[in-house]
């Protein structure tokens, strides 16, 4: 009685070895088909969303001036290829080109919208009639704006900007107890300083111990030199100065030699 079992387990030990080996295949065949569907569903919905066209292009920021929407219509051209086709990178550095854009950010906001964000130039100083600095020292081109014609004006060769401006930052610092305010700061070729208050007094430091100079042009500020009398001071010494008086100071000088006379 036992070997009739024997030969129906065998048998069925036999029909499970045949179907496993299909159904196998047929699992694999499924799993296929729908690695298959789900990539061509991807490559369908990534293609739509390249062929998706931007609906809306947002420029922000607190600029005055930028001309927004001329930003938007030097954009536009950029941004026709699509949504996703469309380069951030090569929008920013587009706009990163143009007098008074300090710092651009553009980014996507689904379903079809491309914010760009500016920061505009913060003037510090004149730069020549060029342009001007900003808080960097860096330069940059821009036509004139009578709301900036206070900043001081600085000159140099180029290259010179970043220097000059932190040049220019000491030296303010260092006159600020005489009450006088720089109007003109200038470098020449040589690596010559020259400064003029707004008072139209006009100094020369030269090109090398600069500090000490000034110094010596505060001592004799305050203990000599008598104000609104003086045209140019020379501080190109060793160890003195010479002074150039104005015509006013001149006449004023004069008056008080026939006077001890």
């Amino acid at each position: 009685m036992s070997r009739p079992n024997r030969v129906a387990g065998q048998r069925a030990e036999a029909s499970v070895a045949t179907i496993s080996p299909l159904r196998r295949w047929l699992n694999r065949t499924l799993l296929g088909l729908g690695l298959a569907l789900v990539g061509a569903g991807l490559f369908q919905g990534g293609a739509s969303l390249s062929a998706q066209q931007v609906e809306r292009l947002t420029v922000l920021g607190d600029v005055r001036h930028i001309d927004a929407e001329a930003i938007q219509a030097r954009l536009a051209p950029r941004v026709a290829e699509g949504f996703l086709a469309a380069d951030l990178t090569d929008l920013r550095h587009e706009l990163e080109s143009l007098p008074w854009v300090y710092s651009v950010n553009t980014r996507r906001r689904w379903p079809a919208e491309i914010q760009v964000t500016l920061v505009e130039q913060r003037p510090m100083a004149q730069w020549g009639e060029l342009g001007y600095l900003n808080h960097e020292g860096q330069f940059f081109p821009a036509s004139r704006d009578p709301l900036y014609d206070d900043l001081p004006v600085l000159s140099g060769p180029q290259g010179a900007e970043v220097s000059l401006m932190r040049r220019y930052q000491m030296l303010a610092g260092l006159f600020e107890p005489t009450g006088l305010t720089i109007d003109k700061l200038s470098l020449d070729a040589l690596g010559q300083v020259a400064v003029q208050f707004d008072s139209g007094l006009s100094l020369l430091l030269g090109a090398r111990e600069i500090s000490q100079r000034v110094a010596r042009f505060r001592r004799l500020w305050e203990e000599a030199l008598p104000a609104q009398a003086v045209a140019k001071v020379d501080l190109r010494y060793e160890y003195g100065a010479a002074v150039t008086f104005s015509d006013a100071g001149l006449a004023m000088r004069t008056a008080q030699n026939k006077g001890e006379g």
